[in-house]
């Protein structure tokens, strides 16, 4: 059933990714009158929020206040949360349509930091949780839900992981696909929810590698992988001596850049921050294959369902 749970830990927060930008350019005065109140937003996340907390609720009701899922993973899950209201609710993401350099940070947050976080916070153990009792030991039994989840669980496996995130992230930066996406809402939103997706499956991906010797080499390789086909991408935005997306052509002077150096800057903060996480979760990994500690179970014993 892990395969399941994790996917759920996916789906409910991706509805949040329906998020985009105005289309009209932003100078730096005017940026603060510009949060957005997407009802996807605000109903995704209130959907997370609520069932993540009733789960939990009801956890520490069965096992004990911090048992089971403990205070500071329920606050990982929250810290998790704020990313993505900074993210896709904050003038970062209609400033995206102003500056690359502004839409390459929501990218960020999107793949690098609230994935990472919203999964800390153990999701697949809380969201079943949030369900009554015999409709969660009729979901734990059902063969078609097993079967499903069965075909599915090569999905977290982390070379496939990173190759679906690796994939979305090159094909979204495209300039043919990332131009669309800029002028289209729907073609937008699939964008985000690609990259928030794929992001939260490759980290469940690391999450489950992580808990044993004979996993943590393969969660390695794939992050690994990931930093440096990522590092590549960035690469080529940095140094590439035309401007890959026109769009920004004229908009990002309202913030004293041209248009090349805001692509520069762009693939700066695209490689930066993201190679040093995927380098910080290698050495991780490596850490724990080095030196060996038992298995981690939480929310197997105490909120076992």
């Amino acid at each position: 059933m892990r395969a399941l749970t994790a996917a759920v830990a996916i789906i409910i927060p991706a509805g949040s990714a329906f998020a985009h930008g105005d289309g009209d350019p932003i100078d730096p005065g005017d940026v603060w009158h510009h949060w957005s109140a997407e009802p996807w937003i605000v109903v995704s996340l209130a959907l997370a929020f609520a069932l993540y907390g009733c789960g939990v609720w009801r956890i520490w009701s069965h096992a004990g206040s911090g048992r089971g899922i403990s205070f500071s993973r329920v606050t990982s899950y929250a810290l998790g949360g704020a990313t993505l209201v900074v993210a896709l609710a904050s003038p970062i993401d209609p400033l995206g349509g102003t500056l690359l350099s502004a839409h390459m940070v929501q990218h960020i947050l999107l793949i690098g930091v609230a994935p990472p976080l919203l999964l800390a916070g153990l999701p697949g153990v809380a969201l079943p949780w949030s369900l009554p009792k015999n409709a969660r030991r009729a979901l734990g039994r059902s063969p078609g839900l097993r079967k499903i989840a069965g075909r599915s669980s090569f999905l977290i496996r982390p070379l496939p992981a990173a190759a679906l995130h690796g994939a979305a992230l090159w094909i979204w930066h495209a300039p043919a696909l990332f131009e669309a996406a800029l002028r289209n809402e729907f073609i937008h939103s699939v964008e985000h929810i690609s990259f928030f997706a794929t992001a939260m499956l490759f980290w469940q991906s690391i999450a489950f590698a992580a808990r044993s010797a004979t996993t943590i080499p393969g969660g390695i390789a794939a992050s690994f992988l990931t930093l440096l086909h990522g590092g590549f991408l960035s690469v080529l935005i940095i140094f590439s001596p035309a401007l890959l997306y026109p769009w920004y052509q004229g908009t990002s002077q309202l913030w004293g850049l041209d248009a090349l150096s805001d692509q520069q800057l762009a693939g700066l903060i695209m490689g930066v921050p993201a190679s040093f996480v995927y380098l910080l979760t290698c050495l991780g990994l490596a850490a724990r294959l080095l030196v060996p500690t038992p298995a981690y179970c939480e929310g197997r014993n105490d909120a076992s369902m």
